[in-house]
């Protein structure tokens, strides 16, 4: 029993570890000079490409998902909360769709809340926060 504790809570630091590396590429990006709403339109395409994968590609790439930028998964639940930065319906987050995200309080519910816990990735929405903080 203690081997199984102790496993799981070294598969949640693991998990927490890959999350916060994804933080860590958004803020090095930036860094770098990639604008914060390039990357959140970016991060939008990519979860949109994700939402229309058929569920046999989704069940092939299940054991794939900790490589991939965003989790598979959960794309389409992912693409209704982020279609409503989406203001102008263009298809990208552009920079005054991100200051606005900027002034909001994002909540995740206590499910969205254990679903980043045992994942790979954070939450899209949180993530796409994140970026709106950071100054260009």
């Amino acid at each position: 029993m203690a081997a199984f504790i102790f496993y799981f809570i070294t598969n949640l630091l693991v998990l927490y570890a890959s999350r916060i590396r994804e933080y860590f590429a958004d803020r090095g990006s930036v860094a770098l000079g990639n604008k914060p709403s390039a990357l959140a339109s970016s991060l939008y395409k990519l979860v949109y490409g994700s939402a229309r994968m058929s569920p046999e590609s989704l069940k092939e790439s299940e054991g794939l998902k900790a490589f991939f930028v965003n989790d598979p998964s959960q794309a389409r639940k992912e693409l209704r909360e982020l279609s409503q930065l989406d203001l102008d319906k263009n298809g990208t987050i552009d920079q005054r769709e991100l200051e606005l995200l900027q002034n909001e309080n994002i909540r995740l519910g206590f499910g969205d809340k254990m679903l980043e816990i045992l994942s790979t990735h954070p939450n899209m929405l949180k993530r796409i926060k994140r970026l709106s903080e950071y100054k260009v």
